[in-house]
């Protein structure tokens, strides 16, 4: 009776092929629905208009959709977490795919024997006999010299007299395809870590103003800012001069516009707006007038600056403005009720022997509305002209995975040049003597454009043919 023990019944080991969640995530249908929802999801993206304001959306879409569009985060949707797991997922899915092939690419073409093979003239099409007045050493040594010249990569052997020649060429070109995987998975991990990493914000500064940068240390101070315009009056381009402030310290400066950002530890500042401030200017000129008659000449005062209307008890300062005069009758409050020039009004402080008397509202375009000087008949103080200040608007952009993404596109090009201009040639000579002199049997194939390859073979046999 047979030993059970001793029995030979090996044990079937599943591969992680027979796991049907392994067989979905590499297959090329599931690579084909994650780009698609990816790539839709992405026209959304662009048709959606990114990190506004719940009211923008309100008056887009009307009120159901633009809770739905925050709800969903399709308002920054790209920093969602349900975008950053089909990234996942499409991640997922090119290892899977590359863990499924490249193996037995490797083996088959890496590992594979080398060796020179007499059969592979009998199952190749493309193969051709010639005949040539040499003996078979030179012929040999003819042949070796044609496929070094050519670049080819020559394995050679001889046997019952006849010399062997296995070449090949452009193998590499055959992973062209894993380099673009590659490159994906380095793209997709450079967005992932920019989304977490990076932020984006913007920024309006005055001129001689300052801010700060959220999440840093760094401040950012506006020196300048001018328009270049073209001959007819068209804006050309739009300028800041910028200094960064690092802890205080003057650290960078630099003169940027539109397209020409400026970066600082990683983060980019670019040239984006301009308009005019809604709640500052740079100074107001100001008339005291006695019976609606101006007594003496306007003065000027800077911005919360003081000045004295000359050969009168009455002096002034400027201590507040808005750009579109609006006034809240509940709250009893002044604000601008748009960001453009349209009614201007400053708030000024009116003092008599150098003390205050009142603190009015005074308007550029309509004078005498508002007592400003109570008590001092006849006297009042109208705002006569204003010199506004400008703001440049700053786009502040940190993206830790733009080098990423950079050093993916590389990857990308070269995966592109290996698969589409790099091919593997592969060509097996025998040289056997026949009669007075040698026969050489050539055959070959490629794995692509064929058409060039039938140049090349051509070319080949006619170098052959020709050995000195």
């Amino acid at each position: 009776m047979a030993d059970k023990g001793n029995s030979s019944n090996p044990s079937k080991k599943k591969s992680m092929k027979n796991f049907w969640l392994w067989r979905v995530a590499s297959s090329v249908k599931f690579t084909v629905f994650i780009l698609l929802s990816v790539a839709l999801l992405s026209i959304v993206g662009t048709v959606v208009e990114q990190n506004r304001p719940l009211e923008t959306y309100v008056m887009s879409y009307g009120e159901e959709w633009a809770e739905f569009i925050m709800t969903y985060g399709l308002n920054d949707m790209y920093h969602a977490t349900w975008f950053t797991f089909m990234l996942v997922l499409l991640i997922t899915n090119i290892i899977a795919c590359t863990i499924d092939r490249f193996p037995s690419k490797w083996k088959s073409l890496l590992r594979a024997k080398k060796d020179f093979d007499p059969s592979v003239f009998e199952r190749l099409t493309r193969s051709e006999e010639i005949q040539i007045d040499k003996n078979a050493d030179s012929a040999a040594l003819g042949v070796r010299a044609i496929l070094k010249k050519k670049r080819f990569k020559v394995r050679e052997s001889e046997e019952g007299g006849k010399n062997g020649f296995y070449a090949e060429r452009g193998i590499i070109g055959r992973f062209g395809s894993d380099f673009v995987h590659l490159s994906l998975l380095v793209i997709i991990l450079g967005a992932i870590l920019g989304s977490f990493l990076g932020y984006k914000d913007y920024i309006a500064i005055l001129v001689d103003g300052e801010v700060e940068i959220p999440n840093t240390e760094i401040g950012l101070r506006l020196d300048n800012f001018w328009i270049d315009r073209y001959e007819s009056g068209q804006i050309k381009q739009y300028n800041s001069e910028l200094v960064v402030l690092d802890k205080g310290e003057e650290v960078y400066k630099k003169h940027i516009w539109v397209n020409e950002p400026m970066v600082y530890k990683g983060i980019r500042f670019y040239q984006s707006s301009w308009g005019i401030s809604w709640n500052r200017i740079a100074e107001a000129e100001v008339t005291l007038v006695k019976n609606k008659v101006p007594v003496g000449d306007p003065v000027l005062v800077d911005w919360l600056d003081k000045n004295e209307f000359a050969g009168t008890p009455f002096g002034i300062k400027l201590v507040g403005y808005v750009s579109d005069f609006a006034f809240d009758m509940e709250s009893r409050t002044v604000y601008s009720k748009s960001g453009d020039v349209e009614n201007p009004a400053t708030m000024l402080e009116v003092y008599r022997n150098g003390e205050v008397v009142s603190t009015p509202w005074t308007l550029l375009h309509h004078h005498g509305i508002m007592a400003t000087i109570p008590g001092e008949e006849g006297y009042e103080v109208y705002l006569t002209g204003i010199r506004n200040i400008n703001y440049s608007g700053i786009s502040i952009n940190k993206d830790p995975g733009t080098n990423i993404v950079w050093i993916g596109c590389l990857i990308m090009g070269l995966g592109c040049y290996l698969s589409f201009f790099v091919y593997h040639r592969r060509m097996w000579i025998e040289v056997a003597p026949f009669n007075s002199g040698v026969k050489v049997k050539v055959c070959g194939m490629i794995n692509k454009n064929q058409m060039k390859f039938d140049k090349e073979f051509a070319e080949l046999l006619s170098s052959i043919k020709n050995i000195a």
